[in-house]
């Protein structure tokens, strides 16, 4: 209801659990990434959208690197599944959504909240650059 301005758009019966899990590699090793919660909206058998729950009790600067790195796994999950376009149809593309839920109790978030604000980025390259915001649900 926080989302949606008071209207409750999603029934929880449509949420479907996901693995959290996700694996990169870097530095010629894999690497697994977990988030806290992952779950499918979907209407029946078709997805609506992807959301990723972050549990946080203390504010972290490096959060919204974290954000972009688990939707950027979402979204490539997404390129690997082929079975749409071996029976000809365009795949079925759907949007990722991360919330951070902060619980801190004994300061407010005073960390970045946007990737550009996490990075060094000179002026010259801000307008270019990708502009991922965390939503943070205080």
């Amino acid at each position: 209801m926080l989302l949606f301005g008071n209207k409750r758009l999603i029934d929880e019966n449509d949420l479907v659990a996901e693995t959290p899990r996700s694996i990169y590699k870097a530095d010629g090793k894999l690497h697994e990434q977990e988030r806290d919660v992952a779950k499918y909206w979907q209407n029946g058998t078709i997805r609506i959208a992807l959301f990723g729950f972050e549990n946080q009790t203390e504010p972290d600067a490096d959060l919204p690197l974290r954000l972009f790195s688990y939707d950027g796994a979402a979204y490539r999950a997404q390129l690997l599944t082929d079975k749409e376009k071996k029976s000809g149809e365009e795949p079925n593309r759907y949007p990722v959504v991360t919330l951070a839920l902060y619980f801190g109790y004994k300061k407010r978030w005073n960390k970045p909240t946007t990737l550009l604000e996490r990075l060094k980025t000179p002026d010259a390259l801000s307008r270019l650059s990708t502009t991922t915001r965390l939503t943070c649900l205080k």
